[in-house]
């Protein structure tokens, strides 16, 4: 009897050790998951270690069967790492994500920079704070969460985030009337929102045990591997998470890949389980970014094969270091740029990816790095110390120019700028879009039709200036003035357009060149 207690004791409290752990770190009970099979070895090294202290007499016999089970794991284990390695299936690794060729003039043009998003997650979690403040019965209550997750919201780039539980004493004295609110922030215009929700939000990550959204999947698919579940809205605005359900590849030891997911409305918690084809449309977050960053780099580097890939790196490239999100056609795609490993500054193409399909289009187009880009911008207003935002490329002018935000310390953004991708020594910065936009173009913004490109007619004028004044919109400094035998005629030049314009004042004598009574160019005599 002394004997079978022992065992108990071996074998039994190390299991309710490994249950409460089990309930907390949620380790899928699958072989493909690493951290099972961490689990399962100290369980056994446990046991065994327990064994020798309460009964030595069975602890040999023990140590044989524990020990066996580790030494057939491991050769099992190491099986499967070099059945599904890079060596040996560097094709299967390139063929994770595959591209197709993309139109840049089609895809990628725009015509009005206020359209171009600019709001980041720094400056979406400052927005939605402050919409939040206005409310000051639910600040002792919630806060908003962190996600600020960007998704297509009825055709925009929107940030959505849902409010969360202060503390475990708000979630037990508000989980049974749940969160009512989740916050809205459009990326274009910054204007945010906070949602009344006629069905209140039970299931989150600030909930705790059965309410925590992590749990509450896992606890309904144990034996499933999925991705950390990322808050989303449907066209109707209602709140629901999801969760990519990912397995490994070529081998139980391989890479992720992504094979469906769940969607967990987040007020019922009703779980329902797609795969990748038939994702509902209005779906945004199903491969996540840093899966499709290292199948583009698995892409890039296996072409060629593993030896290629480790010797004489031919045709071997990989990605930035760094993507964004943009939104095209009412879908969410992951932008990153293409560089050579041979680490020098410039780009050879870019890709944007689907993130709900994971179809990716490749642009062939030579542009200098987002870091040329980044550290040039950066450049040009040194003196303020400002950190640039990984950049977006958009066909401006039919021209690849890049577009970026430049923030201060505080992480609050401060400056807009655009940089030539293919001369990244070209930068125009403002203190909004259509000031960076003017500072870049020098002020000449060319417009066209949907069939073809206006001619801007411009004529030449010169005289002395009788009076002059400036203001200041959008944040850049704007000339009025007149010039003398004609007071009626008011001409508008922006400080962009030269240098030299804050130094010209009434009396002075100037050629100027003027598209009506908008000035283009400006020499003073």
């Amino acid at each position: 009897m002394k004997n079978w207690k022992s065992v108990a004791i071996a074998y039994g409290l190390p299991a309710i050790v490994l249950l409460g752990y089990w309930y907390s770190a949620l380790t899928p009970v699958s072989i493909q998951s690493p951290e099972f099979w961490t689990n399962m070895f100290l369980y056994l090294v446990a046991s065994a270690a327990l064994m020798n202290v309460l009964d030595r007499s069975k602890a040999d016999k023990v140590n044989k069967v524990s020990g066996a089970i580790i030494g057939i794991s491991i050769v099992f284990i190491i099986g499967g790492m070099l059945f599904g390695s890079q060596i040996f299936r560097a094709k299967d690794y390139a063929s994770l994500i595959t591209h197709t060729e993309g139109n840049f003039e089609e895809d990628l043009t725009i015509t009005d920079p206020s359209q171009i998003p600019t709001i980041d997650r720094d400056m979406a979690e400052r927005l939605g704070s402050r919409k939040l403040g206005e409310v000051l019965n639910l600040v002792s209550q919630f806060d908003v969460s962190t996600e600020y997750t960007q998704i297509a919201y009825k055709g925009d780039s929107v940030r959505v985030s849902p409010l969360e539980y202060v503390s475990f004493f708000r979630w037990l004295n508000n989980r049974a009337d749940g969160i009512p609110h989740y916050v809205t922030v459009d990326m274009v215009t910054g204007d945010s929102e906070l949602v009344n929700l006629e069905k209140n939000i039970h299931y989150s990550h600030s909930g705790y045990f059965g309410d925590d959204i992590t749990r509450h999947i896992f606890f309904s698919y144990p034996t499933v591997m999925f991705e950390n579940p990322v808050f989303e809205l449907d066209e109707e605005g209602n709140p629901y998470y999801i969760a990519p359900i990912v397995e490994k590849k070529f081998s139980f030891m391989g890479p992720k890949e992504v094979v469906g997911v769940f969607v967990v409305d987040a007020s019922s918690g009703d779980i329902t389980r797609y795969s990748v084809a038939d994702v509902p449309d209005w779906v945004d977050r199903v491969f996540p970014a840093n899966m499709v960053m290292t199948q583009i780099n698995y892409n890039g580097q296996y072409q060629g094969g593993y030896l290629n890939s480790v010797i004489s790196k031919k045709g071997v490239i990989q990605n930035a270091d760094g993507y964004n999100y943009i939104v095209l056609n009412d879908d969410l795609y992951l932008y990153t740029g293409l560089t050579s490993v041979a680490a020098d500054e410039s780009n050879i193409g870019f890709v944007l990816v689907n993130s709900r399909t994971k179809e990716s289009k490749r642009y062939n187009i030579s542009t200098a790095t987002e870091w040329s880009a980044m550290e040039s911008a950066q450049g040009s207003v040194q003196e303020k110390g400002y950190i640039s935002t990984f950049p977006l490329l958009f066909n401006m002018e039919n021209k690849p120019v890049y577009q970026l935000s430049l923030k201060d310390d505080a992480g609050l953004i401060k400056m807009y700028a655009f940089v030539n991708a293919t001369n990244y020594q070209k930068v125009g910065t403002g203190n909004s879009l259509a000031a960076a936009w003017n500072a870049y173009t020098g002020g000449v913004v060319s417009t066209t039709t949907d069939e073809e490109e206006e001619v801007v007619e411009t004529e030449t004028i010169s005289g002395a200036i009788t009076a002059m004044e400036s203001v200041v919109i959008d944040g850049e400094t704007t000339y009025y003035f007149t010039l003398e035998g004609d007071a009626e005629t008011i001409y508008i030049a922006k400080v962009s357009i030269d240098k030299q314009l804050p130094f010209i004042k009434a009396g002075d004598s100037v050629t100027i060149e003027v598209d009506g009574a908008r000035v283009v160019s400006i020499i003073k005599q």
